[in-house]
């Protein structure tokens, strides 16, 4: 977890060790990273970084948050719309391409996905109090983005594909 001394370090030098953290998890996979990369491009010494963060799979942690927190705002569907579903999906996977994040992101889901979902409580990823269409929808949209950021030549036919299954729960 996020120790409270990085959560109340001064703005500027909270985002450098946060740009930090995104430069080295968007070009390494979370088993090569490396602490020495993170605290020289930060400017902070090897031991700040542990007043700051447990290890590396806890920065990853709080990298891996913030971007989804920020990529994900403004989306929260109250009921099921499979048209609105389709077009959160097509739009957030438009905003991640164009976005700082696009390669964490992809490199989540090349390399580090099956690492973190095991350490996720069941009740985070299973979403058991959703509506079963929603429960649905939420799977299929995120299955969706996951294979067109794996696949980015084809994420054409993963949407068609998404709009085509939420028509059939719908």
């Amino acid at each position: 977890m996020v120790k409270a001394t990085f959560e109340n370090l001064k703005a500027e030098k909270k985002e450098r060790v946060t740009q930090a953290l995104l430069h080295e998890f968007s070009a390494y996979p979370l088993e090569r990273a490396q602490v020495a990369r993170i605290v020289k491009e930060a400017g902070i010494a090897r031991g700040a970084f542990y007043k700051y963060f447990d290890d590396l799979p806890d920065a990853y942690a709080y990298t891996l948050k913030t971007a989804l927190v920020r990529l994900h705002a403004g989306f929260s569907p109250k009921s099921f719309d499979g048209e609105e579903i389709y077009r959160a999906t097509w739009d957030f996977l438009k905003q991640v391409k164009d976005s700082e994040y696009y390669d964490l992101v992809r490199m989540h889901y090349v390399a580090n996905e099956a690492t973190v979902k095991e350490k996720q409580p069941a009740s985070l990823r299973c979403q058991r109090k959703l509506p079963a269409k929603m429960w649905a929808a939420m799977l299929f949209s995120h299955e969706t983005i996951r294979c067109a950021l794996l696949d980015p030549d084809h994420a054409d036919e993963y949407l068609k594909r998404l709009k085509e299954a939420l028509a059939l729960i719908e």
